[in-house]
């Protein structure tokens, strides 16, 4: 199936319509679909590293594509060039834009939008009228035009490929900044007709409050149409403030607002790329709608309190509305951060030790710990605690195992910036929640799973097994964060952003898709190397295969809600046979020699019984608890 997207400006636009692509993915996922789009030649290199469009094209070059069949058009370009050439193609059904008896039309379905658009049937006056009266986000209202549901999912995607990192990691060398410092992004004037702007008064007031409340590295970012404005922002102001340049194409600009903690611009280019980032953000909106703009759960608007909101006027005087004060404190609320680690257990004897450690943290960060747990033995345990620590609190897990629990928690988490979560019957190093939380100061980053290290030694068979995967696992793992790649999470410790709308299925595993949900957003995936979790490895083959069988099981079925054709899965016995070479590399004697022959027919014997149950014999993974006694 070949869809067809037009889109190719205004660059703000292209940016957060990009969500499209991965959402018609989804939607024909059965059909297998190739997603071509056409777009500016300027903004060609917003599309740089996404997965999910086949082929980026530039206006210029539209007429390569004669040749092709597509069964859908996607046109949301107003013009009468490409209303005429979506009507020459050859083609199926045409959503949006398109030539009709000598004048441009558009179809009944995207009437919504461009009743309020340019192009309205109605008239401008009861275009203007209808687009005050809108209630829709921008996001919300293309979904629903191309039978998009759960629409939340999809999000804004740009991912910066190896120039773009080398380009930022240079800025940071050049001006002496740290990846550790607090860098806070400015884009607070507009090119654009509307005056979207925010006074230069008010922005040297931002900018000399920000230097004073949060010891903050300010990045003054902004286009060629505020060379002269910035430049006058940078001699009022009383703090030092680095110019990131006037003449930035697409290529560099995204690659520097990948530097900043925290975004704060007005209703521009700016604005969708900090989102598409995934950055902390807030949006300062007057004349334009406030109700179309989508925050992503990333940030906040602050809009004017003007009467004018909406306008669309240009004279509008609506961002003179907006004070320095109020930013301010909307960024101090924002800055808050709560961190919550959860322990899962269930009739964990050795609880307490788990709970030790998560309260002998060193760390400045400030978190609470959740103790989740079906049975009373183990919440009694836990309880003892909590009557001399009101750090600790208790979830009465209702039984039905343990992703059924989690996505209990998940969902009254909305205050939540971070979720770490560690197992009973673990125990984690005393700078995990330092390192993971660290991270997490990279806002691209989404997921972040530690390091699990073997409590035993080579010594024995199944310590030696234990030693070697967790160590294979650690270099797969650093590997792929060096690279910015994908990479699976270890359930024993791991992280992630706080999004009480996520929902993990019941027949997965937990670790495995959060990290896809968040990767297909845009996300990263980090690993804390330093942030170690020791765990107790089986000490007999029925417990080993027992555990290795349910746990690979659980990724078998990933393919169901992730796509995996875009982001492989990294657990496969197709992955894992390709680390045959190290297995037979470790050994140091005979016996360990021996013990990886061994290893390489179990794990060839666990895919079989992997793929009898799953393929064979079509067993579900269900979601219960289960307890692996050796493992205690």
């Amino acid at each position: 199936m070949n869809i067809l997207v037009i889109k190719t400006g205004a660059l703000g636009d292209v940016v957060r319509t990009s969500f499209i692509a991965q959402a018609l993915k989804d939607k024909y996922k059965k059909q297998n679909p190739k997603v071509f789009w056409i777009t500016s030649q300027k903004a060609i290199s917003l599309f740089i590293n996404n997965p999910y469009i086949s082929k980026v094209v530039s206006s210029e070059e539209k007429n390569s594509l004669r040749g092709i069949y597509f069964d859908l058009i996607l046109n949301l370009e107003e013009d009468e060039e490409n209303a005429r050439f979506v009507s020459s193609l050859n083609r199926g059904k045409i959503i949006g834009v398109f030539f009709n008896g000598g004048k441009i039309d558009y179809t009944s379905d995207t009437s919504f939008w461009f009743d309020t658009s340019l192009i309205s049937k109605k008239g401008k006056k009861k275009a203007d009228v209808l687009k005050k009266k809108n209630k829709k986000t921008y996001r919300q209202i293309l979904s629903e035009i191309i039978g998009i549901e759960n629409h939340e999912k999809y999000e804004p995607f740009l991912r910066l490929n190896k120039l773009q990192r080398d380009i930022a990691n240079n800025f940071l060398r050049r001006y002496t900044l740290s990846k550790t410092d607090f860098i806070v992004g400015l884009n607070l004037g507009s090119g654009e007709r509307w005056p979207k702007d925010l006074p230069i008064k008010t922005a040297v007031e931002l900018i000399d409050g920000i230097s004073e409340n949060f010891n903050a590295k300010i990045l003054l970012f902004g286009g060629p149409q505020e060379e002269r404005r910035n430049m006058e922002i940078l001699a009022k102001s009383k703090s030092p403030v680095i110019a990131t340049g006037s003449g930035n194409n697409l290529l560099e600009f995204p690659a520097l607002v990948s530097l900043c903690n925290f975004f704060i611009t007005t209703d521009t280019l700016g604005l969708h790329v900090a989102l598409a980032l995934k950055k902390k953000t807030i949006s300062l909106i007057g004349p334009t709608s406030h109700t179309e703009i989508d925050m992503y759960g990333l940030g906040e608007k602050i809009i004017s309190k003007s009467n004018c909101l909406c306008c669309y006027d240009e004279k509008c005087r609506s961002m003179e509305k907006i004070s320095a004060t109020e930013i301010l404190r909307k960024m101090k609320e924002m800055l808050d951060f709560k961190i919550s680690l959860i322990i899962t257990g269930f009739k964990e004897p050795k609880i307490g030790k788990a709970i030790e450690c998560a309260l002998n943290q060193k760390t400045n960060y400030d978190y609470d710990i959740i103790v989740s747990a079906p049975d009373e033995q183990t919440l009694e345990m836990a309880r003892e605690y909590s009557k001399k620590n009101k750090k600790i609190k208790l979830f009465k897990d209702p039984g039905k195992g343990k992703m059924f629990a989690l996505n209990m928690i998940i969902s009254k988490s909305n205050k939540n910036d971070l979720l770490i979560l560690t197992d009973g019957d673990v125990y984690i190093s005393e700078n995990s929640v330092e390192e993971i939380t660290n991270l997490f100061l990279d806002q691209e980053i989404g997921c972040v799973t530690g390091r699990p290290t073997p409590i035993e030694s080579k010594n024995t068979r199944y310590g030696y097994w234990a030693n070697f995967l967790f160590d294979a696992a650690h270099k797969l793992r650093k590997k792929a964060f060096e690279r910015h790649d994908f990479l699976e999470c270890s359930g024993y410790l791991w992280a992630f952003r706080g999004d009480n709308s996520l929902r993990i299925p019941l027949d997965t595993a937990e670790d495995a898709i959060i990290p896809y949900y968040l990767w297909e957003k845009g996300y990263k995936i980090g690993y804390a190397e330093n942030a170690k979790v020791f765990v107790k490895n089986v000490e007999n083959w029925k417990d080993w295969i027992k555990q290795k069988v349910r746990t690979s099981k659980a990724h078998e079925t990933i393919d169901k809600y992730a796509d995996t054709k875009t982001t492989p899965r990294v657990k496969t016995f197709k992955t894992e046979s390709k680390g045959i070479y190290d297995l037979f590399k470790y050994p140091k004697n005979i016996k360990e020699f021996y013990w990886s022959n061994l290893l390489a027919l179990s794990r060839v014997y666990m895919w079989g019984l992997v793929f009898y149950n799953s393929k064979i014999k079509k067993f579900e993974s269900v979601d219960n608890w289960e307890r692996i006694e050796s493992a205690r």
